[in-house]
């Protein structure tokens, strides 16, 4: 990057406003009964849209679910059952076909990113979100019935829920390692410099 743009991003209000927003995100279990209405989930979800993808496949797909009773199917059978009390719960498909990517790593990856913006976006919208991964260890027929009653196709994986929602809590950040025990130059161990 050259000096003159290093010096336009260094003053850039947007770059505030993303690294404002990546610190506000929080995990939120707790929501206040609330529509979120369709401009919102429309910025939401073209967030998502945009995202990188490995040759620029899109593998993801989002079903967006707001109905009380699908809600509390996602909910259950789960630690996680407060998902059914959030606004809208978004469920990122990963597309497994050969046409797109194959069943690789980018079936899971690529939708991972996409929802990683989705998150964002929603809190700069002022809405809390929770990712919801460990479906994987429900029992089959939940997930039977899950792709059943959402019509998944077979070579859809469901990749993860995000609940949206207006939040009804506050929670304070939770502890950060230090950049000095994460990051290291050129190889494992060695002190990266930043000052």
């Amino acid at each position: 990057m050259g000096d003159k743009m290093k010096r336009i991003a260094e003053k850039s209000p947007l770059a505030n406003d993303l690294f404002e927003v990546i610190r506000m995100r929080r995990a939120i279990r707790r929501y206040k009964a609330h529509r979120i209405p369709r401009d919102h989930l429309k910025k939401m979800l073209d967030a998502a849209r945009l995202a990188p993808s490995a040759n620029n496949n899109q593998p993801w797909r989002f079903i967006i679910v707001e109905d009380e009773r699908t809600k509390g199917l996602l909910a259950k059978p789960s630690t996680q059952s407060f998902i059914s009390e959030a606004n809208a719960i978004v469920m990122v498909l990963g597309d497994g076909r050969s046409g797109c990517c194959g069943k690789s790593v980018w079936t899971t990856h690529d939708p991972m990113i996409a929802t990683e913006h989705l998150v964002l976006a929603a809190t700069a919208l002022g809405y809390g979100t929770c990712w919801i991964a460990n479906y994987k260890s429900r029992p089959k027929p939940w997930e039977d019935e899950v792709r059943k009653s959402l019509e998944i196709p077979d070579y859809f994986d469901i990749v993860v829920l995000v609940a949206i929602g207006t939040p009804n809590e506050t929670p304070q950040p939770k502890p950060r390692k230090p950049l000095e025990e994460i990051c290291f130059a050129e190889t494992y161990g060695k002190e990266l410099r930043l000052d």
